[in-house]
C-alpha cells in the first residue's frame, strides 16, 4: 500500500513556529491512522556502520592476499589496493533514510586517481573472495561478473568517485602554497562526499552478509587514508513500510582484481547484457559511466555520446561530461598547470591553468560520480537485452590507454 500525504496550501508557510508544531503533530498523527491501515512496521531502530576509519589504500607490490582477516575483519586484496570487509545490517521492516559517508587524504600519492566502495551479497561476496585469494580466471574480462554469470554477479557499486591530485598529505607544503592561486584561500585537507542509498534498501534487507569493498588505482606505496560510515536512520512512523521493489546488479566494468583488463572492447561492439523478468513491470536503470585515458585527445577529454537500448529501441542518449571541474581546484594542490594568456578588454592576461580544471568525461578530480536514472519502461515478463553503446570510443593501443568504466543496476518495482 502506498504512503498517503497530506498536502497543506499555501498560506501554512506563514503560520508561526508553535502552529506549524501542532500541524505536523496532527498530520503524523492521521499519517498513522491512514497508512496503518495495512499494519504497523516493527522497529529495530536506526543504525550505522564505521566501515573504515582512515584505512590504508595503497600499492605494495609482491604481498600476498590477506587468506585471514585483519583486526577489524577487512581483507586486503590486488596488492592494498582493494579492502573487502564483511557487514551485516539489520533487516528494517521499516522505511530507512540510507546515507554512505566516504572521505579520502593523500598519505603521499599526488595524482588523481579512480575509486570506488563496492558491495557484494551473501554467496556473491564469497565467491569474490575466493577467486581473488586463488587468483583463479583473473585475467579475464569477465573476473568477478563484469556482466552475471550463472551465480556469479557484477558488484554494486554504493559510490565512484576520483581522488584529488594529493590532498592532505601536500596542502601544507611550501611548493603548494607558493603555486596557490588567490581564488583558493587555503588547500583543503582531505574530500568527502555523501551518497543516498535508500533505493537499495530492499537489496541490502535481503541480504545476509554483505561484502563492502573499497578500491582506489593508486600505484604508490603511500596511497591514500579512506574512511567510510553507513548510516540507516529509521522512519518514525509506524505505517511507513520498507520499499518492496527488487534491485539486480546487471553489470560492472571497472578493474576490481589484480589482473583484470581494463574494459575495452567499446570501439569495436556495444555493450550487451540480458536479464529475466518474473513478471511485468516498470523497470530503471541505474547507470554510472566514466571515461578514461589521460593523454591529450583520449576517451578523458574529448565528448563522447552514449546510447542506451532497450529490446532494441533507444530508451536515452546524451553525452556525459562535466565542464565544472574548476570548482574543485582547493582539493588539488598537487595538479599541475601552465600559463595561459587571453585577451580581455584589449588587455592581454596571463593565469595558471590547473589539470584539475580541464572538462572531462563525466568526472572531475575530487568529486563523486552520481548514477543516471534511465526508465526503461513497462517491460513484460520474459527475456530482455540491454545495450549500452559508445561509438566513438577510442581504441587501447600501446602508447594509448582509453577504456570505460561503466556499472549499472536494475530497479524492478513490485507485482
Amino acid at each position: 500500500m502506498k504512503e498517503r500525504r497530506l498536502v497543506g496550501s499555501p498560506h501554512i508557510h506563514d503560520l508561526g513556529f508553535m502552529k506549524k508544531e501542532m500541524l505536523v503533530g496532527v498530520a503524523l498523527a492521521v499519517l498513522g491512522w491512514v497508512g496503518c491501515q495495512s499494519g504497523h512496521a516493527p522497529s529495530v531502530g536506526s543504525h550505522h556502520v564505521d566501515i573504515w576509519h582512515k584505512a590504508a589504500v595503497k600499492f605494495t607490490p609482491g604481498i600476498d592476499p590477506d587468506s585471514v582477516q585483519l583486526e577489524d575483519g577487512t581483507y586486503r586484496l590486488d596488492a592494498g589496493r582493494i579492502l573487502l570487509k564483511p557487514v551485516v545490517v539489520p533487516d528494517h521492516a521499516r522505511r530507512c533514510e540510507v546515507r554512505l559517508d566516504v572521505s579520502v587524504t593523500s598519505a603521499g600519492d599526488p595524482w588523481d586517481k579512480s575509486g570506488t566502495l563496492f558491495a557484494l551479497a551473501d554467496d556473491a561476496g564469497r565467491d569474490y573472495l575466493e577467486r581473488m585469494l586463488e587468483g583463479d580466471d583473473a585475467d579475464t574480462t569477465q573476473f568477478a561478473g563484469i556482466v552475471r554469470e550463472g551465480d556469479r554477479l557484477p558488484a554494486l557499486e554504493w559510490m565512484r568517485f576520483i581522488t584529488p591530485f594529493g590532498v592532505g598529505h601536500f596542502s601544507h607544503t611550501e611548493r603548494a602554497n607558493a603555486y596557490r592561486p588567490e581564488a583558493v584561500a587555503a588547500w583543503a585537507d582531505s574530500a568527502s562526499w555523501q551518497a543516498d542509498l535508500s533505493s537499495l534498501q530492499p537489496w541490502m534487507s535481503g541480504a545476509d552478509t554483505i561484502w563492502v569493498g573499497a578500491y582506489i588505482d593508486t600505484w604508490t606505496a603511500e596511497g591514500y587514508a579512506l574512511s567510510a560510515r553507513l548510516d540507516m536512520r529509521e522512519s518514525e512512523l509506524p505505517c511507513d513500510w520498507a520499499p518492496s521493489h527488487a534491485i539486480s546488479p546487471l553489470f560492472n566494468t571497472t578493474k576490481l582484481a589484480h589482473d583484470q583488463r581494463p574494459f575495452t572492447q567499446l570501439p569495436d561492439t556495444a555493450l550487451k547484457v540480458s536479464f529475466e523478468l518474473e513478471h511485468a513491470t516498470d523497470v530503471d536503470l541505474l547507470f554510472l559511466t566514466t571515461g578514461h585515458g589521460g593523454h591529450a585527445g583520449g576517451d578523458e577529454f574529448t565528448e563522447q555520446p552514449h546510447i542506451v537500448m532497450m529490446d532494441g529501441d533507444t530508451v536515452d542518449a546524451w553525452t556525459p561530461w562535466r565542464n565544472d571541474c574548476g570548482a574543485f581546484r582547493r582539493f588539488n594542490p598537487t595538479s599541475g598547470f601552465w600559463p595561459s594568456t587571453y585577451v580581455l578588454g584589449g588587455d592581454t592576461l596571463e593565469e595558471r591553468v590547473a589539470s584539475s580544471d580541464l572538462s572531462r568525461s563525466n568526472w572531475c578530480p575530487g568529486d563523486q560520480v552520481k548514477p543516471r536514472r534511465i526508465s526503461l519502461g513497462h517491460l513484460d515478463a520474459g527475456h530482455h537485452t540491454l545495450t549500452v553503446a559508445v561509438p566513438g570510443a577510442q581504441r587501447w593501443t600501446e602508447e594509448e590507454f582509453n577504456f570505460w568504466n561503466l556499472a549499472g543496476w536494475l530497479e524492478i518495482q513490485a507485482r
